[in-house]
């Protein structure tokens, strides 16, 4: 019995990555979705915060990124990215962990969305992928508890 590809959710760092095969993590991780092996699943505003990304989030890379535009677009079209709507409880729940991250002087849009990426990791038991340099976006979820296992790409 065939219980269909594995899954994982990716937030706005491990996206950016993965859209444009930086590193071979991240490039096996696109391979992978693109060819229906791996579901990655997405908050609406970890995609809208990738789409607004200048930079891979690499501290040794010294290549030019740029805004991924249409790249994102075909990304997530082609590797039927599911972009994850929140229900009015998960998104107060990812507000909270928010609000937690801002009373540690911990903020900006891409904890926002790293906020709802792992209040969605906790919920679905999915593994949650990120980049190295993200890891200060969790600090709020491990305080309250959450169970979510990170992998860089």
């Amino acid at each position: 019995m065939s219980t269909g590809p594995a899954s994982a959710v990716v937030d706005s760092f491990a996206l950016y990555r993965i859209v444009t095969g930086h590193g071979p993590e991240a490039a096996a991780v696109r391979v992978a979705a693109l060819t229906g092996r791996l579901k990655l699943l997405a908050p609406s505003v970890a995609v809208a915060v990738t789409a607004g990304m200048r930079d891979c989030w690499d501290e040794t890379c010294v290549q030019r990124h740029g805004f991924l535009g249409g790249k994102l677009t075909a990304f997530c079209w082609r590797s039927s990215l599911d972009s994850a709507p929140h229900d009015a409880s998960a998104a107060v729940e990812a507000g909270r962990l928010y609000a937690a991250s801002t009373t540690l002087r911990i903020d900006g849009p891409e904890v926002l969305a790293a906020c709802h990426a792992a209040r969605l990791a906790d919920r679905s038991g999915c593994e949650l992928l990120t980049a190295a340099r993200a890891s200060y976006c969790y600090r709020a979820a491990r305080e309250a508890g959450l169970r979510v296992s990170l992998r860089t790409v």
